[in-house]
């Protein structure tokens, strides 16, 4: 878990639910708690407390984020007729953005969250992620390096399957070339997120501590400073890289493909223009 449980749910539920973010929107009072479930059971006393936290982070998200991702998704139609790396670069870092405007809204509940945790609810949290983490060892790292790149590429290709529809040769040897770039990225990805939460691990270890508070607010909201040293020398080339892959892509997109994209950008838009902030709604922590 490189983030907090509320930050980590909150951004998949809402920046990775591309395809039905409005579906996402709809939901978030019950599919927040039931993914936290998945990390750690929480007890009657916890839930009552996190039910009003969670109804203000989710009025400030609607109010304040939401506003900025239809002015991101307007931004992004420009790309489609003039692809350019420099311009989708500081697309991905206005994501970076987001997340860092998530991490300071919720790090006061996260703090709360994760102080009021029983010793067995850190174990539970503890044998969640090292179970994910096997997992995750096992299917990204484990694997030969050859391997690992050929399903980097096909992963690549699945995501942008439905913005561009079916790649064209010229597109999937661009991905191709993409993936073997990245070579053991793989490892250094999953090293980094183990050494983030050893460091979580020995703040909730402490977390009865004056200083607690302090230690998570660095977690989550200066993540850079735990990054491990091959993760930080790699971590600006990657981006440049996703964003000159990007650019490329779409210069080698034809007529169909951009217009698959641009309905796509549409869609989103409008589907999360429509969403109504209803603060005044209570969610239910079930």
């Amino acid at each position: 878990m490189h983030q907090s449980l509320i930050l980590l749910l909150i951004v998949t539920l809402l920046l990775g639910a591309c395809s039905r973010i409005d579906l996402a929107y709809r939901n978030l009072d019950w599919l927040i708690p039931w993914k936290l479930d998945d990390y750690v059971a929480l007890n009657e006393e916890q839930r009552a407390w996190l039910e009003p936290q969670l109804q203000e982070h989710l009025a400030w998200h609607c109010s304040v984020e939401l506003p900025r991702y239809l002015d991101w998704l307007q931004a992004s139609q420009a790309l489609l007729d003039d692809p350019d790396s420099d311009t989708l670069s500081t697309q991905l870092r206005a994501l970076d953005q987001a997340l860092q405007r998530l991490a300071v809204e919720i790090t006061p509940s996260s703090v709360e969250l994760l102080r009021g945790l029983s010793p067995r609810q850190v174990e539970q949290l503890f044998e969640a992620l090292d179970k994910q983490n096997a997992k995750l060892r096992e299917e990204y790292v484990e694997p030969p390096l050859a391997q690992q790149i050929a399903q980097r590429a096909e992963r690549m290709s699945k995501r942008l399957q439905p913005w561009l529809g079916t790649l064209n040769e010229r597109q999937r040897a661009r991905i191709e070339n993409w993936a073997e770039a990245l070579g053991a990225q793989n490892r250094i990805w999953l090293d980094n997120r183990l050494a983030w939460q050893q460091v979580l691990r020995e703040a909730l270890e402490a977390r009865r501590g004056a200083d607690f508070a302090a230690r998570m607010t660095d977690l989550l909201q200066q993540r850079e400073r735990f990054h491990t040293d091959a993760y930080q020398a790699s971590y600006a080339d990657n981006r440049r890289a996703l964003a000159e892959l990007l650019a490329d892509l779409l210069e080698l997109a034809d007529a169909t493909q951009l217009s698959r994209a641009r309905q796509r950008l549409n869609s989103l838009h409008n589907g999360l223009a429509k969403q109504q902030c209803q603060a005044d709604e209570a969610v239910v922590v079930r």
